[in-house]
C-alpha cells in the first residue's frame, strides 16, 4: 500500500478507479479498503468499479439474503451493493454493469434521488461481510510465491480464487469462466497438471495445503 500511495503522488493521478464492494472490503487479496483508503490519504477522487462484483452481489449466498430481506424486503440485493460503494466518501462515480432494462431501472430508482446509508443500514452490510467471512474459504492472497516455484508452472492463485468464487456464490460457471481467464488466459497450466512435489507449500506464507487443494479442485 505505501508502493501505491508513492505512485499515485510520482505519477500525479488527477483521481483513481478502483475494484471495491462490500464482500472484497477487507480481503487480502484484494485490499479493498487500503487502497480506497491511500487515493483518499493523498485526496484523489474515486471512481469504482465491480461495485456488485461482476454480478456476483445480486445474488449473494441465502444467509447474505435472509439478513437483507429483514431489513428492507422492497429492495433489490444489488442496490445494497451499489449504495455501499456511493456512500464512500469522495466517490464520484460508481460503474454498474447492466445486462437488461429492469437492472437499469432497478439502478435509478435508488440512485435518482440518492442518499447515503443510514446507520441501521451499514450495520445491516455489516451482518453480511460477517457471514461471508464466516463461510471458510482457501486463505490465499495471491503472493504467488507458490508460483514462482512450481516446475509446472499451475495457476495456483487462479484457481484457488476460481474455487473460493464457488464456494461462496454456487455459480459453477462464474467460477469456470474466472479459472479460464486466470490460468488458461494466463498462459499458466490447469491443477490436473501438479506432480505433487510439494516446493509450493514449503514456502506459501499461509501455509495452505496446496496439494491437497489441488487434488479437489481438479473436478471444477
Amino acid at each position: 500500500m505505501e508502493y501505491l500511495g508513492e505512485e499515485i503522488k510520482k505519477l500525479g493521478f488527477g483521481l483513481m478507479r478502483l475494484p471495491l464492494n462490500y464482500a472484497d472490503w477487507e480481503n487480502p487479496a484484494i485490499q479493498s479498503r487500503k487502497c480506497y483508503e491511500v487515493a483518499r490519504k493523498h485526496g484523489k477522487p474515486v471512481i469504482i468499479m465491480e461495485p456488485v462484483k461482476g454480478g456476483m452481489l445480486a445474488n449473494p449466498p441465502e444467509k447474505v439474503k435472509e439478513v437483507f430481506k429483514r431489513a428492507n424486503p422492497d429492495v433489490s440485493y444489488a442496490s445494497w451493493a451499489i449504495k455501499f460503494a456511493a456512500s464512500l466518501e469522495g466517490v464520484i462515480t460508481v460503474l454498474s454493469g447492466m445486462s437488461n432494462l429492469e437492472q437499469m431501472e432497478d439502478n435509478i430508482s435508488y440512485m435518482k434521488n440518492f442518499t447515503t446509508l443510514s446507520k441501521e443500514e451499514k450495520a445491516t452490510i455489516e451482518k453480511a461481510q460477517e457471514i461471508l467471512k464466516s463461510i471458510p474459504l482457501i486463505p490465499c492472497t495471491t503472493c504467488n510465491y507458490c508460483a514462482k516455484v512450481c516446475p509446472m508452472h499451475i495457476g495456483i492463485s487462479g484457481t484457488f480464487t476460481a474455487m473460493n468464487m464457488l464456494t461462496l456464490y454456487g455459480d459453477k460457471a462464474a467460477a469456470k469462466h474466472q479459472e479460464g481467464w486466470l490460468v488458461g488466459g494466463h498462459g499458466l497450466k490447469s491443477a490436473k497438471e501438479c506432480i505433487k512435489c510439494g516446493r509450493c507449500e514449503e514456502v506459501c506464507p499461509q501455509h495452505i495445503k496446496i496439494r491437497e487443494e489441488l487434488k479437489k479442485l481438479v473436478t471444477l
